[in-house]
C-alpha cells in the first residue's frame, strides 16, 4: 500500500472513530437531559400539588427552585449531599441559637425523618424541600435575630405609657438576597459563602462566640464563687471574706498567681500598708495569718483589671458595684453575651470606610478609619428616663457657636418652674423666647406677654420657642455636630467637663456630650475640604454672639449602638451596666 493510500485509511479509521464517539456522547447527553427534565417535571409537580411547607409558604419556597431552574439543591441521584449535613450541624451549634435551635428549627423532627428515609422519590423530594425551607429559616435569623422585634417595640410603647420613657431602637434593615446566595453556595459546595454574607461581621465577634465557651467550663465546675454581703474590701484589709475574693478572682483569671506563705503575710502588711488602720493593728498584735486572708497589692491590682473590663472605676476598692458585677453568675453572663450577639446582627453589615460608633452602655465614642480607631473618648449619654435613641445616621454638617432651642419638654418641667421662682431667671441665663419655631418668628419682648400667655398656661408653651444664645452657660457648649434624623438627637460639646470624671455617665435628655469635641473637628476638618480649621478657630474665638454652620464635603455615618458585651481592640472580654435595661426585656423575648 503506498503512502497516499495509509494516509486515506488512517483518516477514513480516524473519522469513524470520532464519528462513533460523538454518537455516544449525544446519547449520554440526551440521557442526562431527560433525567433532569423528569426531576424538574417531578419538583414542579410535587410542589403543585402533595408538598405541604413546614417553615415557609409555598410561593417562597418556588422562587428558590424557580430560580434554580428546578433543580434540586440538597439531594441527588445518590440521595442527600453532605452539604445538607452541614446545614443541620451549622443550626445546631448557632453559638447564640444554641440553647433554644431544636425548638425552633424541629432539628429532631427533621433528622428522625432522614434517617427514616426509604429514599423514595416522595421522601427525597420531602427532605430537599424541608432542608431549603431550614435554610430560609435560619438565613431569616441570621439577618434580624431571634429577638421577637415586633414584641420588643411594643415593651418600648408601654415604657411610653406607663413610666414617661421616650425608649426608641431602630433596627438597620439589611437587603441581602439570600436564595441568590444559597445558588451561589451550591454551586461551591461551601455554605459559608452564604453565611458570611448573612451574618453579623462586628469586630471580635467570633471572640465573643469562643467566650461563651470558657464561661461554660465555669458553669460545669459549679460557676463562679458569691461573695458572702461585706460593705468594702480594700488593700491592707484581712478577712476571711479576702480569701474567698481571692478565689473569685482566680476563675475568672485576673488574679493568675497565688500570695506569699502565711511566714510572710506580716512582712507584706508592715512593707505596703503601714498607713492602714487595720494594718497597724496587726502589727501591734504580732498578728500572724495565712496570707490569702490579706488584701494585698496583687489582689488590688486583679480587682482593678476586673472594674476596667466591667466599666467601673478602677480603684482598686470592693465596694457595692463591684461587689454586683462579681456576684453575677457565669450562665448569666452567658446570656448576656448571646443578647448582645443578638443585637449584632441588628447592626449594619457594613460601617463604612470612616465612621463614628458610640456605644451607650461604654459611655464611649469612637472614630474609625479603615479599621484603625483614628480617636476614642468618653461621652455622656441619655439618663434612663431620656434614653439615647439606638440608630444609624449620617454627619452632614458642624454648627459653631450653636444657639440651643429648648426642647418643649424642658421648657416645661425645668425653664418654667425656676421662671416663676425668678422673673429675671431668662434674662440671667440669656434665653429669649420667640412666638413660634420658624427661623424668622417674633422675639417676645415683654414680661407682660409671659405673664399671659405661658405662666397662667404652660399648655401654651409648644408655640413658644426657648432659645439660649452663645455663652459659657449654653449646654452645646461651642460646638455641635448634626446628622439631622427624626430623634433630633446630636453630639455636643459642653461645659460640664466634671461628669466626664465619673464611671457612669448617663446624664443627658438624650443628647450626646464629647468630652473632646475640638479633636473630633479637627479630626474631620483633616480630611474635609469645607473645614478650613484657621478659619474655625477665628469663628469660636471672636463671634460668640453668632451661629455658624459649616456644611461637611463627605458625609459620614454615625452608628449609635447598644453591647453591654464585646471583646474589646486589645482581645479583651467586656461587660457594661444594663443602663437602659435593655438585655432584661430582650432576654424575655428571645423566641
Amino acid at each position: 500500500m503506498n503512502r497516499l493510500k495509509v494516509v486515506a485509511v488512517s483518516m477514513f479509521l480516524m473519522n469513524s472513530y470520532l464519528f462513533s464517539n460523538t454518537i455516544e456522547e449525544q446519547n449520554k447527553i440526551k440521557k442526562e437531559i431527560s433525567i433532569e427534565q423528569n426531576i424538574q417535571d417531578e419538583i414542579k409537580n410535587f410542589l403543585n400539588k402533595n408538598y405541604s411547607p413546614l417553615f415557609i409558604n409555598k410561593k417562597t419556597l418556588k422562587e428558590y427552585y424557580s430560580l434554580n431552574q428546578f433543580k434540586t439543591f440538597w439531594t441527588d441521584e445518590n440521595g442527600l449531599k453532605d452539604i445538607s449535613l452541614t446545614l443541620l450541624e451549622t443550626i445546631k451549634n448557632d453559638p447564640v441559637l444554641k440553647p433554644i435551635a431544636n425548638n425552633i428549627f424541629r432539628i429532631d423532627e427533621i433528622e428522625k425523618k432522614i434517617n427514616n428515609s426509604e429514599n423514595s422519590k416522595k421522601d427525597i423530594l420531602e427532605i430537599e424541600f424541608l432542608m431549603t425551607e431550614l435554610y430560609d429559616k435560619y438565613s431569616y435569623y441570621l439577618l434580624n435575630g431571634s429577638i421577637n422585634w415586633k414584641a420588643f417595640q411594643e415593651k418600648l410603647t408601654e415604657l411610653e405609657k406607663d413610666d414617661e420613657i421616650n425608649a426608641q431602637w431602630d433596627r438597620y434593615e439589611i437587603k441581602i438576597n439570600h436564595k441568590e446566595l444559597l445558588k451561589t453556595a451550591i454551586e461551591n459546595n461551601d455554605l459559608s459563602v452564604a453565611f458570611k454574607e448573612l451574618d453579623f461581621n462586628y469586630p471580635n465577634a467570633n471572640k465573643l462566640i469562643d467566650a461563651i465557651s470558657n464561661l461554660e467550663k465555669v458553669v460545669q465546675n459549679g460557676d463562679y464563687i458569691k461573695l458572702p454581703p461585706f460593705k468594702t474590701l480594700r488593700i491592707g484589709d484581712q478577712s476571711e471574706v479576702v480569701k474567698v475574693l481571692r478565689q473569685r478572682l482566680m476563675q475568672s483569671q485576673e488574679l493568675t498567681k497565688t500570695c506569699e506563705n502565711s511566714i510572710n503575710a506580716q512582712n507584706i502588711v508592715t512593707n505596703s500598708l503601714t498607713t492602714n488602720e487595720n494594718a497597724q493593728e496587726m502589727i501591734e498584735e504580732k498578728v500572724i495569718t495565712s496570707c490569702e486572708e490579706i488584701f494585698d497589692e496583687d489582689l488590688k491590682n486583679a480587682v482593678i483589671s476586673f472594674q476596667k473590663s466591667h466599666g467601673l472605676y478602677a480603684d482598686g476598692i470592693v465596694g457595692l458595684q463591684t461587689q454586683k458585677f462579681l456576684n453575677k453568675s457565669a450562665k448569666e453572663k452567658i446570656e448576656q453575651i448571646r443578647v448582645n450577639l443578638e443585637r449584632m446582627r441588628w447592626l449594619p453589615r457594613d460601617f463604612g470606610e470612616k465612621y463614628l460608633l458610640i456605644n451607650i452602655p461604654d459611655y464611649r465614642l469612637k472614630m474609625v478609619e479603615n479599621n484603625d480607631i483614628k480617636l476614642n473618648m468618653a461621652v455622656v449619654v441619655g439618663e434612663k428616663k431620656h434614653p439615647t435613641p439606638i440608630f444609624s445616621d449620617n454627619m452632614s454638617y458642624i454648627v459653631l457657636n450653636p444657639n440651643w432651642n429648648i426642647p418643649e419638654s424642658i421648657a416645661k418641667k425645668e425653664i418654667l418652674p425656676k421662671l416663676l421662682k425668678d422673673p429675671n431667671y431668662l434674662a440671667s441665663k440669656g434665653i429669649d423666647i420667640y412666638q413660634g419655631w420658624h427661623k424668622d418668628s417674633e422675639k417676645v419682648e415683654t414680661t407682660e406677654v409671659l405673664d399671659t400667655l405661658i405662666l397662667q398656661d404652660v399648655e401654651a408653651v409648644p408655640n413658644f420657642r426657648f432659645t439660649q444664645g452663645p455663652s459659657d452657660e449654653n449646654p452645646l457648649g461651642k460646638m455641635k455636630f448634626m446628622f439631622p434624623n427624626k430623634h433630633a438627637v446630636y453630639l455636643h460639646d459642653t461645659p460640664a467637663k466634671s461628669l466626664f470624671n465619673n464611671a457612669r455617665r448617663a446624664y443627658s435628655h438624650g443628647c450626646i456630650r464629647l468630652s473632646r469635641p475640638d479633636e473630633l473637628l479637627m479630626t474631620i476638618a483633616n480630611d474635609d475640604k469645607n473645614l478650613n480649621i484657621e478659619k474655625v478657630t477665628q469663628i469660636l474665638e471672636t463671634e460668640t454672639e453668632k451661629e455658624k454652620a459649616i456644611g461637611l464635603s463627605k458625609k459620614i455615618p454615625v452608628h449609635i449602638i447598644y453591647l453591654t458585651s464585646w471583646v474589646d481592640d486589645n482581645g479583651e472580654l467586656q461587660f457594661r451596666e444594663d443602663i437602659y435595661d435593655y438585655d432584661k426585656i430582650q432576654e424575655e423575648l428571645i423566641y
